[in-house]
Protein backbone atom coordinates (compact mmCIF):
# COMPACT_ATOMS: atom_id res chain seq x y z
CA UNK A 1 0.00 0.00 0.00
CA UNK A 2 2.73 2.53 0.74
CA UNK A 3 5.67 1.65 -1.62
CA UNK A 4 3.89 3.86 -4.62
CA UNK A 5 0.61 5.53 -3.16
CA UNK A 6 0.37 9.44 -2.43
CA UNK A 7 1.02 8.53 1.47
CA UNK A 8 5.00 8.71 0.63
CA UNK A 9 6.13 12.03 0.73
CA UNK A 10 10.04 12.25 0.13
CA UNK A 11 10.47 15.92 -0.48
CA UNK A 12 8.00 17.33 1.99
CA UNK A 13 5.13 18.28 -0.31
CA UNK A 14 2.07 16.63 1.94
CA UNK A 15 0.41 19.69 3.65
CA UNK A 16 0.33 21.01 0.02
CA UNK A 17 -0.71 17.75 -1.19
CA UNK A 18 -3.47 17.13 1.77
CA UNK A 19 -4.86 20.91 1.23
CA UNK A 20 -5.60 20.48 -2.15
CA UNK A 21 -7.03 16.93 -1.86
CA UNK A 22 -9.55 18.44 0.98
CA UNK A 23 -10.17 21.99 -1.30
CA UNK A 24 -11.52 19.45 -3.67
CA UNK A 25 -12.69 16.89 -2.22
CA UNK A 26 -13.32 17.19 1.40
CA UNK A 27 -13.43 14.45 3.86
CA UNK A 28 -12.12 11.89 1.69
CA UNK A 29 -8.96 9.77 2.56
CA UNK A 30 -6.86 7.43 -0.09
CA UNK A 31 -7.75 4.35 2.25
CA UNK A 32 -11.65 4.93 1.29
CA UNK A 33 -12.44 1.50 -1.16
CA UNK A 34 -16.10 1.43 -1.51
CA UNK A 35 -19.28 3.58 -1.28
CA UNK A 36 -21.05 1.40 0.86
CA UNK A 37 -19.07 1.39 3.79
CA UNK A 38 -20.38 4.45 4.88
CA UNK A 39 -23.70 2.49 5.72
CA UNK A 40 -22.20 -0.42 7.00
CA UNK A 41 -20.25 1.26 9.81
CA UNK A 42 -22.82 3.02 11.50
CA UNK A 43 -25.75 0.24 10.35
CA UNK A 44 -23.44 -2.34 13.09
CA UNK A 45 -23.33 0.36 15.68
CA UNK A 46 -26.69 1.20 15.66
CA UNK A 47 -27.55 -2.63 15.75
CA UNK A 48 -24.83 -3.33 18.49
CA UNK A 49 -27.03 -0.02 20.49
CA UNK A 50 -30.29 -1.79 19.39
CA UNK A 51 -29.18 -5.09 20.57
CA UNK A 52 -28.55 -3.67 24.00
CA UNK A 53 -24.84 -3.48 23.60
CA UNK A 54 -22.65 0.24 25.36
CA UNK A 55 -19.44 1.43 26.09
CA UNK A 56 -16.79 -1.21 25.26
CA UNK A 57 -19.12 -4.09 25.11
CA UNK A 58 -20.61 -2.11 22.13
CA UNK A 59 -17.15 -1.58 20.76
CA UNK A 60 -16.53 -4.75 21.14
CA UNK A 61 -19.38 -6.49 19.36
CA UNK A 62 -19.14 -3.93 16.14
CA UNK A 63 -15.22 -4.94 15.84
CA UNK A 64 -16.11 -9.08 15.85
CA UNK A 65 -19.17 -7.89 13.21
CA UNK A 66 -16.94 -5.84 11.33
CA UNK A 67 -14.37 -9.13 11.13
CA UNK A 68 -17.80 -11.09 10.38
CA UNK A 69 -18.45 -8.74 7.60
CA UNK A 70 -15.40 -9.24 6.04
CA UNK A 71 -16.37 -12.98 5.77
CA UNK A 72 -19.84 -12.25 3.84
CA UNK A 73 -18.53 -9.32 1.52
CA UNK A 74 -16.15 -11.90 0.60
CA UNK A 75 -18.96 -14.87 -0.16
CA UNK A 76 -20.78 -11.82 -1.93
CA UNK A 77 -18.24 -11.84 -4.78
CA UNK A 78 -17.34 -8.39 -5.24
CA UNK A 79 -14.19 -8.35 -3.56
CA UNK A 80 -12.62 -5.29 -5.52
CA UNK A 81 -11.63 -2.90 -2.60
CA UNK A 82 -12.64 -5.89 0.39
CA UNK A 83 -10.91 -4.27 3.43
CA UNK A 84 -9.67 -7.69 4.50
CA UNK A 85 -9.68 -9.07 1.94
CA UNK A 86 -5.78 -11.24 2.20
CA UNK A 87 -5.59 -10.77 5.96
CA UNK A 88 -9.36 -12.16 6.32
CA UNK A 89 -10.64 -11.53 9.95
CA UNK A 90 -7.53 -10.74 11.10
CA UNK A 91 -7.04 -8.01 9.17
CA UNK A 92 -5.34 -4.73 11.56
CA UNK A 93 -7.19 -1.55 10.48
CA UNK A 94 -11.23 -1.92 10.39
CA UNK A 95 -13.71 0.06 8.11
CA UNK A 96 -14.39 2.17 10.78
CA UNK A 97 -11.29 3.22 12.18
CA UNK A 98 -10.62 4.24 8.26
CA UNK A 99 -13.94 5.60 7.18
CA UNK A 100 -14.46 7.61 11.27
CA UNK A 101 -13.45 10.79 10.21
CA UNK A 102 -15.27 10.78 6.27
CA UNK A 103 -18.40 9.59 8.08
CA UNK A 104 -17.79 12.52 10.54
CA UNK A 105 -17.05 14.79 7.67
CA UNK A 106 -20.25 14.04 5.55
CA UNK A 107 -22.59 14.30 8.80
CA UNK A 108 -23.45 10.85 9.03
CA UNK A 109 -21.59 10.47 12.12
CA UNK A 110 -22.91 13.70 14.29
CA UNK A 111 -20.93 13.61 17.29
CA UNK A 112 -17.00 14.14 18.22
CA UNK A 113 -14.94 11.68 19.40
CA UNK A 114 -13.07 8.50 18.90
CA UNK A 115 -14.87 5.07 18.85
CA UNK A 116 -14.50 4.24 21.88
CA UNK A 117 -15.80 7.68 23.30
CA UNK A 118 -19.08 7.71 20.77
CA UNK A 119 -19.67 3.83 21.46
CA UNK A 120 -20.28 5.08 25.08
CA UNK A 121 -23.38 7.79 23.56
CA UNK A 122 -26.44 6.43 22.83
CA UNK A 123 -26.66 5.29 19.57
CA UNK A 124 -30.48 5.62 18.30
CA UNK A 125 -31.95 9.01 18.96
CA UNK A 126 -35.59 9.17 20.79
CA UNK A 127 -38.76 8.36 18.92
CA UNK A 128 -39.83 11.06 16.72
CA UNK A 129 -42.95 12.75 17.55
CA UNK A 130 -45.42 13.87 15.06
CA UNK A 131 -44.30 17.80 15.91
CA UNK A 132 -40.81 16.67 15.02
CA UNK A 133 -41.30 13.48 12.49
CA UNK A 134 -39.50 16.18 9.69
CA UNK A 135 -36.79 17.12 12.15
CA UNK A 136 -33.31 15.16 13.34
CA UNK A 137 -32.97 15.41 17.11
CA UNK A 138 -29.81 16.91 18.14
CA UNK A 139 -29.11 13.82 20.63
CA UNK A 140 -28.34 11.45 17.86
CA UNK A 141 -25.34 9.66 17.21
CA UNK A 142 -26.18 8.83 13.61
CA UNK A 143 -27.93 10.54 11.27
CA UNK A 144 -31.51 9.55 11.92
CA UNK A 145 -32.81 9.56 8.39
CA UNK A 146 -30.02 6.67 7.58
CA UNK A 147 -31.79 4.13 5.42
CA UNK A 148 -32.23 0.81 7.08
CA UNK A 149 -29.76 -1.78 6.69
CA UNK A 150 -31.37 -4.84 4.46
CA UNK A 151 -33.32 -7.50 6.88
CA UNK A 152 -30.79 -10.22 5.92
CA UNK A 153 -26.99 -7.62 6.75
CA UNK A 154 -26.80 -9.35 10.11
CA UNK A 155 -26.83 -12.78 9.09
CA UNK A 156 -23.37 -11.73 7.86
CA UNK A 157 -24.15 -14.73 4.78
CA UNK A 158 -23.32 -13.26 1.99
CA UNK A 159 -23.19 -9.25 1.23
CA UNK A 160 -22.01 -7.23 -1.88
CA UNK A 161 -21.19 -3.33 -2.27
CA UNK A 162 -23.87 -2.86 -4.62
CA UNK A 163 -26.02 0.77 -3.41
CA UNK A 164 -29.80 0.69 -3.67
CA UNK A 165 -31.38 3.05 -4.97
CA UNK A 166 -32.64 4.74 -1.79
CA UNK A 167 -28.82 4.28 -0.31
CA UNK A 168 -27.31 5.89 -3.35
CA UNK A 169 -29.67 8.89 -2.89
CA UNK A 170 -29.36 9.23 0.95
CA UNK A 171 -25.76 9.35 0.41
CA UNK A 172 -25.48 11.78 -2.64
CA UNK A 173 -27.93 14.64 -0.59
CA UNK A 174 -25.45 13.73 2.46
CA UNK A 175 -22.44 15.05 0.65
CA UNK A 176 -24.11 17.57 -1.25
CA UNK A 177 -24.91 19.40 1.88
CA UNK A 178 -21.40 18.48 3.96
CA UNK A 179 -19.42 19.59 1.19
CA UNK A 180 -20.41 22.99 -0.72
CA UNK A 181 -18.64 24.53 -3.33
CA UNK A 182 -16.01 21.81 -4.00
CA UNK A 183 -15.54 19.41 -6.42
CA UNK A 184 -17.16 16.58 -5.38
CA UNK A 185 -20.44 18.41 -4.57
CA UNK A 186 -20.04 19.23 -8.39
CA UNK A 187 -19.54 15.91 -9.45
CA UNK A 188 -22.27 14.65 -7.35
CA UNK A 189 -24.91 16.87 -8.56
CA UNK A 190 -23.97 16.19 -11.69
CA UNK A 191 -24.79 12.76 -10.89
CA UNK A 192 -23.35 10.85 -14.42
CA UNK A 193 -20.83 7.69 -14.65
CA UNK A 194 -17.58 9.14 -14.77
CA UNK A 195 -15.17 7.12 -17.19
CA UNK A 196 -12.74 4.96 -16.05
CA UNK A 197 -9.68 6.06 -18.31
CA UNK A 198 -8.94 8.96 -16.24
CA UNK A 199 -5.71 9.23 -14.32
CA UNK A 200 -6.24 13.30 -12.96
CA UNK A 201 -10.01 15.04 -11.91
CA UNK A 202 -8.56 17.68 -14.47
CA UNK A 203 -8.78 14.79 -17.41
CA UNK A 204 -12.64 13.61 -16.37
CA UNK A 205 -14.87 15.77 -19.25
CA UNK A 206 -17.01 16.59 -16.26
CA UNK A 207 -14.72 17.74 -13.72
CA UNK A 208 -13.75 20.54 -16.34
CA UNK A 209 -17.22 21.88 -16.53
CA UNK A 210 -16.72 23.04 -13.05
CA UNK A 211 -16.66 26.83 -12.50
CA UNK A 212 -15.33 29.82 -10.65
CA UNK A 213 -13.65 28.88 -7.44
CA UNK A 214 -13.97 24.97 -7.71
CA UNK A 215 -12.23 25.53 -11.40
CA UNK A 216 -9.61 27.53 -9.82
CA UNK A 217 -8.82 25.01 -7.18
CA UNK A 218 -8.78 22.61 -9.92
CA UNK A 219 -6.52 24.10 -12.26
CA UNK A 220 -3.98 24.72 -9.20
CA UNK A 221 -3.90 21.48 -8.18
CA UNK A 222 -3.23 20.41 -11.84
CA UNK A 223 0.08 22.87 -11.54
CA UNK A 224 0.96 21.85 -8.32
CA UNK A 225 1.14 18.52 -9.38
CA UNK A 226 2.67 18.64 -12.89
CA UNK A 227 5.57 20.63 -11.43
CA UNK A 228 6.38 18.69 -8.55
CA UNK A 229 6.74 15.66 -10.19
CA UNK A 230 9.81 16.96 -12.31
CA UNK A 231 11.10 17.24 -8.58
CA UNK A 232 10.39 13.99 -7.61
CA UNK A 233 11.53 12.54 -10.90
CA UNK A 234 14.83 14.34 -10.27
CA UNK A 235 14.95 12.73 -7.00
CA UNK A 236 14.77 9.35 -7.99
CA UNK A 237 17.20 9.72 -10.83
CA UNK A 238 20.25 10.84 -8.34
CA UNK A 239 18.59 7.83 -6.07
CA UNK A 240 19.35 6.33 -9.33
CA UNK A 241 23.03 7.26 -9.45
CA UNK A 242 24.03 6.71 -5.89
CA UNK A 243 22.76 3.18 -6.34
CA UNK A 244 25.44 3.07 -9.34
CA UNK A 245 28.19 4.19 -7.08
CA UNK A 246 27.06 1.85 -4.89
CA UNK A 247 27.50 -0.83 -7.09
CA UNK A 248 23.69 -1.98 -6.60
CA UNK A 249 23.46 -3.96 -9.89
CA UNK A 250 19.42 -4.70 -9.26
CA UNK A 251 19.04 -0.98 -10.20
CA UNK A 252 20.82 -1.09 -13.20
CA UNK A 253 18.85 0.85 -15.99
CA UNK A 254 17.45 3.18 -13.51
CA UNK A 255 19.31 6.31 -14.11
CA UNK A 256 18.69 5.82 -17.85
CA UNK A 257 15.00 5.30 -17.23
CA UNK A 258 14.40 8.64 -15.19
CA UNK A 259 16.77 10.84 -17.82
CA UNK A 260 13.67 9.78 -20.32
CA UNK A 261 11.06 10.74 -17.66
CA UNK A 262 12.74 13.94 -16.95
CA UNK A 263 12.63 14.65 -20.56
CA UNK A 264 9.54 13.92 -21.24
CA UNK A 265 8.29 15.70 -18.05
CA UNK A 266 10.12 18.73 -19.36
CA UNK A 267 7.98 18.59 -22.33
CA UNK A 268 4.57 18.37 -20.28
CA UNK A 269 5.71 21.02 -18.01
CA UNK A 270 5.13 23.58 -20.48
CA UNK A 271 0.88 23.15 -19.93
CA UNK A 272 0.90 24.33 -16.85
CA UNK A 273 2.50 27.61 -18.60
CA UNK A 274 4.75 28.44 -15.28
CA UNK A 275 5.49 31.72 -16.34
CA UNK A 276 2.39 33.16 -15.65
CA UNK A 277 1.59 31.13 -12.57
CA UNK A 278 0.91 33.20 -9.44
CA UNK A 279 1.97 31.11 -6.66
CA UNK A 280 0.56 33.17 -4.14
CA UNK A 281 -2.72 31.70 -4.96
CA UNK A 282 -1.47 28.18 -4.11
CA UNK A 283 -0.59 29.62 -0.94
CA UNK A 284 -3.84 31.38 -0.03
CA UNK A 285 -6.24 27.95 -1.13
CA UNK A 286 -3.53 26.16 1.51
CA UNK A 287 -4.26 27.93 4.11
CA UNK A 288 -7.75 28.16 4.04
CA UNK A 289 -7.24 24.36 4.82
CA UNK A 290 -6.10 25.79 8.41
CA UNK A 291 -2.52 24.15 7.67
CA UNK A 292 -0.66 26.99 6.05
CA UNK A 293 2.72 25.21 4.13
CA UNK A 294 5.77 25.93 5.89
CA UNK A 295 8.14 28.62 5.05
CA UNK A 296 10.77 26.28 4.44
CA UNK A 297 8.47 24.52 1.53
CA UNK A 298 7.32 27.42 0.00
CA UNK A 299 10.64 28.33 -0.62
CA UNK A 300 11.70 25.38 -2.08
CA UNK A 301 8.21 25.34 -4.51
CA UNK A 302 9.33 28.34 -5.59
CA UNK A 303 12.82 27.84 -6.65
CA UNK A 304 11.73 24.57 -8.17
CA UNK A 305 8.98 26.78 -9.90
CA UNK A 306 11.74 29.21 -11.22
CA UNK A 307 13.58 26.85 -12.65
CA UNK A 308 10.71 24.77 -15.09
CA UNK A 309 9.91 29.00 -15.58
CA UNK A 310 13.61 29.31 -16.82
CA UNK A 311 13.24 27.86 -19.92
CA UNK A 312 16.62 27.68 -20.76
CA UNK A 313 16.17 24.18 -22.91
CA UNK A 314 19.44 22.66 -20.36
CA UNK A 315 18.34 19.01 -19.66
CA UNK A 316 17.19 18.97 -16.24
CA UNK A 317 19.33 15.94 -15.68
CA UNK A 318 22.27 17.70 -16.08
CA UNK A 319 20.70 21.33 -14.40
CA UNK A 320 23.77 21.60 -11.18
CA UNK A 321 21.40 24.06 -9.56
CA UNK A 322 18.19 22.05 -9.84
CA UNK A 323 20.27 18.96 -8.73
CA UNK A 324 21.65 20.87 -5.97
CA UNK A 325 17.94 22.08 -4.57
CA UNK A 326 16.33 18.46 -4.62
CA UNK A 327 19.62 17.15 -2.36
CA UNK A 328 19.54 20.23 -0.07
CA UNK A 329 15.66 19.78 0.47
CA UNK A 330 15.89 15.71 1.44
CA UNK A 331 18.83 16.88 3.54
CA UNK A 332 16.20 19.43 5.22
CA UNK A 333 13.43 17.08 5.40
CA UNK A 334 15.37 14.21 6.75
CA UNK A 335 18.54 15.02 7.89
CA UNK A 336 20.94 11.92 9.05
CA UNK A 337 18.06 9.89 7.32
CA UNK A 338 18.10 11.08 4.00
CA UNK A 339 18.91 8.06 1.63
CA UNK A 340 21.41 10.50 -0.65
CA UNK A 341 23.94 10.48 2.52
CA UNK A 342 22.85 7.47 4.29
CA UNK A 343 24.61 4.33 2.24
CA UNK A 344 22.69 2.09 4.80
CA UNK A 345 19.40 3.40 3.58
CA UNK A 346 20.33 3.62 0.22
CA UNK A 347 20.73 0.21 0.31
CA UNK A 348 17.24 0.16 0.80
CA UNK A 349 15.76 1.63 -1.67
CA UNK A 350 12.93 0.00 -3.85
CA UNK A 351 13.88 1.48 -7.12
CA UNK A 352 10.94 4.43 -6.83
CA UNK A 353 10.57 6.85 -4.17
CA UNK A 354 7.17 8.89 -4.49
CA UNK A 355 8.17 9.43 -8.41
CA UNK A 356 3.96 9.00 -9.50
CA UNK A 357 2.55 12.08 -10.30
CA UNK A 358 0.29 13.05 -7.50
CA UNK A 359 -3.61 12.41 -8.41
CA UNK A 360 -5.15 13.99 -5.15
CA UNK A 361 -7.48 11.05 -4.50
CA UNK A 362 -8.78 10.85 -7.88
CA UNK A 363 -9.12 7.10 -8.26
CA UNK A 364 -11.08 6.54 -5.02
CA UNK A 365 -12.99 9.34 -5.41
CA UNK A 366 -14.05 8.18 -9.11
CA UNK A 367 -15.17 5.17 -7.94
CA UNK A 368 -17.03 5.84 -5.46
CA UNK A 369 -18.73 8.84 -7.14
CA UNK A 370 -19.26 5.82 -9.98
CA UNK A 371 -21.15 3.78 -7.16
CA UNK A 372 -23.55 6.33 -6.18
CA UNK A 373 -24.75 7.34 -9.56
CA UNK A 374 -25.08 3.62 -10.44
CA UNK A 375 -27.16 3.38 -7.68
CA UNK A 376 -29.28 5.99 -8.13
CA UNK A 377 -29.68 4.95 -11.84
CA UNK A 378 -29.85 0.77 -11.85
CA UNK A 379 -31.58 0.63 -7.93
CA UNK A 380 -29.85 -2.59 -6.71
CA UNK A 381 -31.43 -5.08 -4.18
CA UNK A 382 -29.79 -7.29 -2.16
CA UNK A 383 -27.71 -7.53 1.28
Amino acid sequence: MFSQRESRDELGIGRIRDALSDTLFPGTSFLLTRARYLLFVPWLYCEGSRRGHAGPKLTQWVEWNERQLIGALHRGGDRAGLIGRFAGAAVRDLPSSIYWNTLRRFGILRRDGTESQVAGLRQISRPQDEATEFLEHSDAVWAPSIPSAPGEFFNFESCNFALTHDEATWLAERIVDAVPESLLQFLVMRGKHLPDNTAYAWEDPEAVEAEGAVRDALDEARRFSVAVHGASLLYNLLLAERAEELGLSRYDGSRDRYITRLDEWQKDSQEIDAGAWDLNRLWALVAVQGSPAALTTRSFISEWVDLARAGTGTRLADDGDARELIRRRERQQKRGQARLINDRLMRQWGGASGSARLNFRWPVVRRILNEIVDGRKNGHAGA
